[in-house]
């Protein structure tokens, strides 16, 4: 399946959305709509929805946080795979956002330490990471990495 984050139960609350414009505008990173065109979604109804730059080879797949209205499938919405690609540290940033005003579980194929770019972002746009929010995300994002 590739580098993918996962992020069941994580929504886009006003506060999340509010968080994102500040991701966005803080990143150097082109982030367009779904499917790497036009402009990202941003709003209560619809959540969050944005991929990378399409026509510079930066998209992969569309990154969705559910807003009010529910999905048909839900569990499809409920993870994305970045490739490591430059909007990587976007959606990372954002779901960090989402994590520290919520509940729900974040888990993530890579380590914490390819996290490192989406933490400077969050931290940069938002606020700083307390050390416990910093070690909780950690013990989430490696839960589901295997040992060797």
């Amino acid at each position: 399946m590739g580098y993918t984050h996962y992020f069941p139960g994580l929504i886009a609350s006003p506060e999340v959305l509010a968080d994102a414009r500040k991701i966005i505008d803080a990143s150097s990173v082109t982030i367009c709509g779904p499917k790497g065109q036009g402009l990202p979604i941003l709003n209560d109804a619809e959540g969050i929805r944005l991929n990378g730059f399409e026509a510079a080879g930066e998209a992969h797949e569309t990154f969705r946080l559910q807003g009010t209205i529910e999905p048909s499938y839900p569990d499809i919405w409920s993870f994305c795979t970045t490739a490591k690609k430059p909007y990587d540290a976007v959606v990372t940033a954002i779901l960090i956002a989402a994590a520290v005003r919520s509940e729900g579980p974040l888990r993530s194929d890579g380590r914490w330490d390819a996290w490192v770019a989406g933490v400077a972002l969050f931290e940069k746009a938002v606020r700083p990471q307390t050390e416990d929010e910093k070690i909780a995300l950690e013990l989430d994002v490696e839960a589901i990495r295997p040992e060797h």
